[in-house]
């Protein structure tokens, strides 16, 4: 699984560093901008995961490049954290106002900000899985089928709660802090209804037909499969395809599919 890549963004080269040491001794890629433009021309050239983002920088301010993020369709989904100085109410309202989804006050206690960079890049693969489950589901709705979505889904709801795990650990963490403690409570009722809005979506599809099929290439189902059966199960052993067909296409149903090569790699 590949690293994922942060974006920090400060016009002091030392917080930059600092952060830059802190994220990669966890195996995360960060590149590195210390200016508004610059980090713009950065977020189009290495299309990262997160952005911790400074707030007060000369010319462009972290404001202003959070909204030119947010007005663009291809950056808007990026997440932006906040680094900030300011610690007033009416600062932070303003920062999370804009697009961005947390914030870290200065001075940065390295830490606290990994745990939030963790949990928000958790949070954002969440998403990416929830809107590719919803075209699923928008797909099996279409051909009334529940069967086959069933390990999907289960599997989303999984890494769901592991988020609202997350957000009670930064609860406990910081249970002396009512302001923050209140805002994680927020992203844990969010994910609940994330939660239940999967449960309903399901409750509304029944079995009437066969399943739906699509053109797939063998070697990423194969690869999409190993890598079902490590997240579900924890385990990552070292595994070797001899595929000598490569990437044939292949007209098949992806969930039944990954289903039974996640059952054949526990078999084996």
């Amino acid at each position: 699984m590949a690293a994922p890549k942060i974006l920090v963004v400060d016009d002091q080269p030392i917080n930059v560093q600092l952060l830059k040491r802190k994220l990669e001794r966890e195996g995360m890629q960060v590149a590195a901008a210390y200016s508004g433009p610059e980090a713009l021309a950065l977020v189009q050239q290495e299309k990262p995961e997160l952005i911790l983002l400074d707030v007060m920088m000369p010319d462009m301010d972290g404001i202003e490049v959070c909204q030119k993020l947010q007005a663009n369709e291809e950056t808007r989904s990026i997440p932006v954290i906040f680094v900030t100085a300011r610690t007033s109410k009416e600062g932070k309202l303003e920062g999370l106002g804009v697009g961005a989804v947390d914030y870290i006050t200065k001075p940065i206690d390295l830490d606290e900000t990994l745990a939030r960079v963790q949990t928000q890049l958790r949070f954002a693969a969440i998403n990416r899985e929830i809107i590719d489950l919803q075209r699923r589901l928008t797909e099996a709705r279409r051909a009334a089928t529940i069967g086959a979505v069933t390990q999907g889904i289960a599997h989303n709801l999984n890494n769901l709660l592991g988020v609202v795990i997350g957000y009670l650990d930064l609860i406990k963490a910081y249970y002396d802090k009512p302001e923050l403690v209140k805002k994680n409570v927020l992203n844990v009722e969010e994910a609940v209804q994330r939660i239940v809005s999967i449960i309903r979506q399901l409750s509304s599809l029944v079995v009437k037909t066969r399943l739906p099929v699509t053109k797939v290439g063998l070697q990423h189902i194969l690869e999409d499969g190993l890598q079902r059966y490590q997240a579900e199960y924890k385990i990552t052993p070292s595994v070797t395809f001899n595929n000598p067909l490569g990437d044939l296409v292949i007209e098949t149903h992806l969930e039944v599919c990954e289903d039974v090569l996640a059952k054949i790699f526990i078999n084996a």
